[in-house]
């Protein structure tokens, strides 16, 4: 090839390179997740669900709460009658000699974190509670953790571009800890002409349970972002995230 040839190509793909947008090659990607929607588990407090929202009228009622045992409960028994007195039940799940219940407020106010759930144990004949509390529907990956995430304000959206800068926070102990040498990597949960739903997700790593740091990361969208809300789907009902000034469910 001629030399005049060779500097003609270089001098095109300079050109070309210019007007991409660049990205931080160090920080973290979603770049090929290998992860996608179908992947995603909906759980609140170990109880799972095969369709969000979760259509209670396909479970079993549970009304049988006052033949609950709660002899082993000693002084955290009026505690507990108080708390499942507040919900309306449903078995969401069951066993031999277990069940797990979700619970939702029964006089539908708002709460939060809104939802229950209560882990039961058939011990001499009667069931009797060894695990119960408030929780959100979360969505995560079997083997994976989740992360809250909000737009880094330092680099703000661009509606011409495939790609937005976050800062997110992972929700499981961690030890206080970035996850430096952990996989990170984004999930789309659904993408559509108004808005996109991310997951974020976390390789866990264990540990105490300070808070964990907020980190840098870079979420590949499947087309330049326009003029559609981004929205934290790591929970349900999801939230907004962008525009700013927006909150609660999207």
């Amino acid at each position: 090839m001629r030399p005049s040839l060779l500097l003609l190509i270089a001098l095109l793909t300079a050109a070309c390179a210019a007007d991409e947008p660049t990205f931080d090659e160090d920080a973290r990607s979603s770049v090929e997740s290998g992860l996608d929607a179908d992947d995603l588990v909906a759980s609140c407090g170990g109880v799972r669900f095969s369709q969000l929202p979760p259509d209670t009228s396909t479970f079993m009622p549970f009304a049988s709460l006052d033949e609950l045992d709660l002899a082993r409960l000693d002084g955290e028994a009026p505690f507990f009658e108080e708390f499942v007195h507040g919900y309306d039940w449903f078995v969401v799940e069951e066993g031999e000699g277990s069940r797990r219940l979700f619970g939702q407020p029964a006089q539908r106010e708002e709460r939060d974190p809104p939802d229950a759930y209560a882990s039961l144990e058939l011990r001499d004949g009667r069931w009797a509670p060894v695990g119960w509390g408030q929780c959100r529907i979360e969505l995560f990956a079997e083997g994976w953790g989740n992360a809250r995430f909000e737009i880094d304000p330092a680099v703000l959206p661009d509606p011409d571009a495939d790609r937005i800068s976050v800062l997110a926070t992972e929700r499981a102990c961690a030890g206080g800890e970035e996850p430096i040498g952990r996989e990170v990597r984004a999930v789309i949960l659904e993408e559509n002409e108004d808005a996109v739903s991310i997951v974020i997700l976390v390789e866990p790593q264990g540990g105490d349970c300070p808070s964990n740091p907020a980190f840098e990361f870079e979420v590949e969208l499947g087309s330049p972002l326009g003029d559609r809300e981004i929205l934290d789907a790591s929970l349900y009902p999801p939230e907004v995230r962008w525009p700013r000034g927006q909150s609660g469910p999207g």
